[in-house]
């Protein structure tokens, strides 16, 4: 994002090897995949699905080859993207298209943007041409949501007693104890005691407050008094400050190259051995990579030229992080963490036996009070999941030049990769049958070919040239998998193959089969004409086949055009003030296909009374199925002053995007869940700016920087008739959690859940009563009736500022992120509210509040009134305990009404993306050596501190929910982490 305009990339879990979310120019899709294609050394990458271990909130069914509606309040499991496997220290060049260019070089699979990755290929190199390598970083996580850390575990008390003394429960013996978690614990204490008790007036906690998690702190005051832990051991009741910081360690990454170059008249040649270890900041989590690289170059005649590259690389990763499920520590830390919490079961999960600790009554008769939890530990080190993966990627290119104006271009490449995810449960119990085994194993196979023909000639014409090229490509791809469980229990102790089992094995042990393919050929051309060298015409035209579509429909056609004028070239009278003009204009038409097995209804199979059965699917096709269409225009304009040291490159663009292929549900009654058509259409515009300046330059010292900026704006322009919304996506459900739907008017990326009620510009609130309906026990807001736009996840500006400073041999640099605008829901921080971990809930519990009485008499500034009036339209002005202002209006997961918009932020935020300090040893000093040809020392910080930033508490601005075109939703994120380190590089 901060190095080109237009580019955003976002990392969900901010974990070492998780994926990447990549868009160019906003969403042209609402329904798939908006990231780019990624193309290396000419060959198109495939889509890189991993199998049915990826959960990485984008929605895609890999065993259905669907997209559905994700709700990533649900478990994610991200193993990564196609940019892990690549070895940067192989990259020569990284090129980036967008619009118009991109759809008119690479078609349909470039519709929404490209990415051009050209590697190293060898030259001549003085000495030995030997260079190596090494790299080192370490990883902290140090942006930590912050919580109140003065009362502790505790819910249904708060609203009691105001006597401190009277907050904690007590044992037999008079000493007390930690509280439990729920009447139906088992823990021997008064209900009123644990965390969802009764309340007073007889309601339970989630008549008013809902389901929230263990982490509810409105318990007693942490006054570092001496209670008996859950686990039977007396501890002083003090907050631990690195309670949260125990979940995590210091992560490592570390990374060696070496790389072997020559070159000669026949040609040139380089070969690179690398290898990484990263150990994350995951507990027993980390990843393992091994790559060779040959890049060529050989010089067959001198008419003909032939270039080859081979990467082969395997990629070995350990348990990827689980977010927002209950083996979640990022989960925990949101929900079930109270502020009391000290760290006891990372060291006592695993009985001296081998066997689980389950942490049930039968060892803790006191009750574990996070029973949702128990596994938590166990999880992390005895339930392991691994990824083995092989890749190959090669491409051998040929190149003749036939005739001085005629040149022939043949290519072909191939991609492939196999995944193997093997699960090992260890066995819970001591002789090692009570364990579960997993096996899925799947290969991506995509292989590309291309001919192009092209012939130029310069002065075809007085002062024209031109340049003509035909030419036609292929690119198929096969994905297919499968995947097997063994539930247990074994039959042979601690081994771990599918068979070892004593279980009587059912149709639910069958595996899972699945299977992708899909191929487009294209036929397309191009013609460049150049006048006087400052106007200058480039048009194209495609045609794709593709087999997702039906075959009258499966070939598409689209053009593209560009016109750019070279305005100091021609207006020569221009340059003594300008050094560099160019204006340009550029329409683009681009089509792509769907996801396979869309063009007819399929069939599904089961059993029943042992009798094989034949159903069809639920989801209805469209007879007439259409490619998704796009059409772009752009006009821009470069300018360089001040002899090139000050310039600007300005962008507009337009991208309306039609025939959408879109899903929604239908009335069970039709014999259908969902009805596929093709019929939407949103719209793209916006802005990009480059400006480069060097505004200082001497013999020993250099000063460049470089600005970049981009906005967007998506809107939606239709959909089906009879169809108003499209969910994209949901947390925790569509009414009482938050949603973002597609909406015909409304801009893409809006944010949707319930808001206030408002009467005359004033809230509306209600009265709780008691259950005799008699008493009034508290107030709470009234809520809309159905959900409404409460935020919308777009920034207004993103982009990056980048700073090169140059001493003689000392150069620093430092690239900052920014992004302006832009909302998120922030369920992080309505849990936190809900539960009150939040600092904000500790001015009434401190006495800023107003005089309350308590049932039991005791009386304290504890009381607050919430601010509005009644249906009738009268002020309130109930004295009510302070839970009602916050755990009445604020929660993660919810069964009752309750307000979203308080918990909408605008997300904006500048960042120390970037800072390093190379030395590079003088030439005269290496080659004085008599081996070395040179040297450089680097410094190197990363993501190391925000300038500025919007989201309260010290939330973390990155921690974004999932890859996919559900964005603006934070939901168990993990604390921000940076990173030093250092590089050492030689050349021999």
């Amino acid at each position: 994002m901060g190095k080109v305009a237009g580019l955003n990339i976002t990392v969900p879990n901010g974990v070492e090897g998780s994926s990447q979310r990549v868009v160019i120019r906003g969403n042209n899709v609402l329904f798939g995949n908006n990231q780019p294609l990624y193309v290396v050394d000419g060959v198109p990458l495939s889509d890189g699905q991993m199998g049915l271990k990826q959960s990485d909130g984008t929605g895609f069914n890999v065993a259905t080859a669907s997209y559905g509606t994700p709700d990533v309040g649900g478990t994610q499991t991200d193993w990564g993207s196609r940019l892990n496997f690549i070895n940067s220290e192989d990259i020569e060049d990284v090129n980036v298209l967008k619009g118009p260019t991109a759809a008119a070089m690479y078609g349909a699979r470039g519709a929404n943007g490209v990415v051009l990755i050209t590697t190293k290929k060898g030259s001549k190199k003085s000495g030995f041409g030997v260079e190596y390598s090494f790299s080192t970083r370490f990883t902290k996580a140090y942006l930590f949501q912050d919580y109140q850390d003065q009362y502790g575990s505790g819910g249904a008390i708060g609203l009691w007693t105001a006597d401190e003394s009277k907050k904690l429960p007590k044992d037999a013996n008079g000493n007390y104890r930690y509280p439990a978690e729920a009447p139906w614990s088992g823990s021997g204490v008064n209900d009123k005691f644990t965390q969802f008790g009764p309340l007073p007036g007889g309601k339970n906690y989630w008549d008013y407050f809902s389901w929230p998690g263990a982490g509810l702190s409105w318990g007693a005051k942490m006054n570092g008094q001496e209670i008996i832990w859950w686990d039977g051991q007396k501890r002083p009741y003090s907050p631990d400050p690195n309670a949260a910081k125990s979940f995590f360690n210091t992560g490592n990454t570390t990374t060696h190259n070496v790389a072997f170059s020559t070159g000669g008249d026949l040609g040139a040649l380089r070969v690179s051995l690398n290898h990484s270890e990263n150990k994350s900041i995951i507990p027993n989590s980390g990843y393992k990579q091994s790559s060779i690289n040959t890049g060529s170059n050989l010089n067959i005649s001198k008419k003909l030229k032939a270039e080859t590259v081979v990467t082969y690389t395997n990629y070995s990763r350990k348990n990827t992080p689980s977010l927002g499920d209950n083996n979640s520590i990022s989960k925990f830390l949101t929900y079930g963490f109270p502020a009391d919490y000290t760290q006891i079961e990372r060291n006592v999960y695993k009985n001296a036996d081998g066997s689980k600790n389950k942490f049930d009554n039968s060892q803790y008769p006191m009750s574990y009070p996070y029973s949702s939890y128990s596994n938590l530990w166990w999880h992390t080190f005895e339930e392991n999941t691994t990824l083995n993966r092989d890749q190959l990627i090669g491409s051998l290119k040929l190149n003749a030049e036939v005739t001085p104006w005629l040149n022939l271009m043949g290519r072909t490449g191939i991609d492939m990769s196999t995944n193997k995810f093997e699960t090992k449960n260890t066995p819970i119990d001591a002789a090692g049958y009570q364990g579960s085994y997993g096996l899925e194993m799947n290969k991506d196979y995509t292989v590309s070919g291309e001919f192009l023909a092209t012939a130029h000639k310069n002065g075809i014409l007085p002062d024209l040239d031109a340049n003509v090229s035909v030419g036609t490509s292929t690119w198929s791809n096969k994905f297919e998998g499968s995947s097997a469980n063994n539930a247990g229990p074994f039959a042979n102790p601690n081994l771990y193959y599918l068979s070892n089992t004593t279980a009587t094995v059912n149709a639910g042990w069958l595996p899972t089969y699945y299977r992708l393919e899909s191929k487009i050929n294209s036929v397309y051309g191009l013609m460049n004409l150049a006048y006087k060298n400052y106007l200058f015409l480039e048009v194209t035209g495609r045609n794709d086949w593709s087999s997702t579509l039906p075959i009258k429909s499966a070939s598409y056609f689209y053009p593209a055009t560009s016109l750019s004028y070279a305005f100091t070239e021609h207006l020569k009278s221009v340059q003594n003030w300008l050094d560099y003009g160019k204006l340009r204009v550029a329409y683009a038409g681009s089509a792509n296909g769907t996801t396979p097995y869309n063009t007819t209804a399929l069939y599904n199979s089961g059993t029943f009374g042992g009798v094989v059965t034949r159903y069809l699917e639920s989801n209805l096709r469209p007879i007439n199925l259409e490619p998704q269409r796009s059409k772009s225009v752009e006009f821009g304009t470069q300018l360089a002053f001040l002899k090139n040291r000050l310039s600007l490159d300005f962008t507009y663009y337009r991208i309306k995007s039609t025939s959408q292929i879109l899903s929604a549900p239908l009335a069970l009654s039709s014999g259908f869940q969902n009805k596929t058509f093709n019929t939407g259409a949103m719209q793209n515009n916006g802005i990009e700016f480059i400006v480069r300046a060097t505004p200082v330059r001497s013999r020993d010292f250099e000063w460049m920087l470089t600005l970049n900026g981009a906005h967007n704006n998506n809107k939606v322009l239709s959909l089906s008739e009879g169809i108003d919304k499209y969910y994209l996506g949901t947390v925790f459900g569509s009414r009482t959690g938050a949603v973002m739907y597609a909406k015909v008017g409304d801009q893409f990326g809006t944010i949707y859940g319930l808001d206030y009620k408002y009467l005359n510009g004033q809230k509306v609130v209600r009265r709780l009563m008691d259950n005799t309906n008699t008493t009034v026990v508290g107030t709470q807001y009234v809520t809309t009736n159905d959900v409404v736009p409460i935020g919308n996840a777009t920034p207004w500006l993103t982009g990056g500022l980048g700073n090169n400073f140059k001493y003689k041999n000392f150069s620093l640099s430092f690239l900052t992120d920014f992004k302006l605008g832009g909302d998120v829901y922030s369920f992080d921080y309505a849990s936190a509210m809900g539960e009150g971990k939040a600092p904000e809930t500790l001015v009434e519990r401190n006495g800023g509040g107003l005089p309350y009485t308590y049932p039991d008499g005791t009386k304290a500034n504890h009381g607050v009134i919430l601010d509005g009036v009644f249906e009738d339209g009268k002020k309130n002005t109930d004295v009510v305990n302070y839970m009602f202002k916050y755990a009445g209006q604020y929660a993660a997961w919810s069964n009752v009404d309750m307000p979203r918009s308080n918990a909408v932020f605008e997300n904006t935020w500048v960042k120390l993306r970037e800072l390093s300090l190379t030395y590079d040893m003088p030439a005269q000093i290496a080659k004085s050596s008599k081996f070395l040809q040179g040297m450089s020392v680097s410094l190197i910080g990363r993501d190391l501190f925000y300038f500025y930033k919007t989201l309260p508490d010290n939330l973390n601005p990155e921690g974004v929910s999932g890859t996919g075109n559900m964005q603006g939703f934070q939901w168990a994120s993990l604390p921000g982490t940076r990173s030093f380190g250092a590089s050492v590089r030689v050349k021999l």
